[in-house]
């Protein structure tokens, strides 16, 4: 089976590279003309704490080139604000399964435009890779280090299928990876955390270290996720933990129990203790290259989520005008 990886950022090159290497028929589209001819000049080069490598990828340069490859598996790895013009494209050639790594709830989007079952999703959590050039990607965290899964996968609704377990020993070349019998809490869970640290990391103009162990950005953030997990708590999500914290406590944080908020504080520092000081958000990158972050997709999408169920999302709302208005 051919599979297509469309996106050769940070996850998706880096998810392409490991499935090429582990002999698996692996394809790129990838948008961005800068990375696409140098990977197809020289391969892809991944530098990472398990080991240096450099890999040919075979590279596509639009949806018109998909039918004649007829790929039974689509991975999408896109800029999230590109992901709907790009499925419509593919939609327009060719009908595959799709395995969505994006952000915020765009595994539940597709599902709902196009049938759950053709729709898998991936949550991607603490891969801490950089594309830093054109062809050239960073990773600081070793692999298989026996840490938190990096790939969370399942089906949009309902437990993990046999499909999802095939899907899990095949990402489990790339990195480990683990089923969820409930992807909208998990998908809720990433929300808190793509929120909390992405943009902030962003407007701070630092990396994800400091915004952890540094108070002030700590309480930033920590004031921010807890937004989130209260609009969660009024769709009737119950969080997985986020950075080692149960679920439960944020959610008592969120409510105004002191204790629980003293206890996310504590556990929020321990985490960032742990990250590298190299390691830096996607939203960061995207602001250091002068492109649109994806602020208004992830924070945005928090305050639409919160007027629905009568909320207000004021300080999400804000990191999404502050960040805009440096991105234009």
């Amino acid at each position: 089976m051919t599979i297509l990886v469309i996106g050769a950022g940070a996850v998706g090159g880096y998810i392409a590279a490991h499935l090429a290497r582990a002999g698996e028929a692996v394809a790129v589209l990838e948008p961005w003309a800068p990375n696409r001819e140098a990977i197809r000049a020289h391969g892809l080069a991944v530098e990472e704490p398990s080991g240096d490598f450099r890999i040919d990828l075979p590279m596509i340069d639009s949806a018109a080139e998909v039918p004649a490859m007829a790929p039974g598996l689509v991975i999408l790895c896109t800029k999230l604000a590109d992901s709907p013009a790009m499925v419509a494209a593919l939609e327009g050639t060719h009908r595959a399964r799709y395995l969505v790594t994006l952000n915020a709830l765009a595994d539940l989007d597709l599902a709902a435009r196009i049938g759950a079952d053709r729709v898998m999703g991936c949550i991607v959590t603490g891969l801490f890779a950089n594309l830093v050039a054109p062809g050239r990607l960073q990773r600081h965290r070793r692999r298989h280090d026996g840490g938190a899964a990096s790939f969370r996968i399942g089906e949009v609704a309902g437990p993990a299928t046999p499909r999802i377990q095939a899907m899990v020993q095949r990402l489990g070349q790339v990195d480990r990876a683990e089923a969820v019998d409930d992807l909208p809490a998990a998908r809720w869970t990433k929300l808190v955390f793509n929120a909390m640290t992405s943009p902030l990391c962003a407007l701070h103009r630092t990396n994800l270290h400091a915004l952890f162990t540094e108070a002030p950005m700590r309480a930033a953030m920590q004031a921010v996720a807890l937004e989130v997990v209260a609009v969660a708590d009024a769709a009737g999500v119950t969080l997985d933990a986020i950075c080692g914290i149960p679920g439960a406590t944020w959610t008592a944080a969120a409510r105004g129990d002191a204790g629980a908020a003293s206890a996310v504080d504590a556990g929020l520092l321990a985490y960032g203790r742990k990250v590298d000081p190299a390691a830096i958000s996607g939203m960061a990158q995207d602001l250091a290259r002068g492109r649109r972050t994806e602020v208004t997709l992830i924070n945005g999408a928090v305050v639409e989520q919160a007027a629905r169920h009568g909320l207000a999302a004021p300080l999400n709302q804000g990191v999404v005008e502050r960040l805009e208005a440096l991105t234009g």
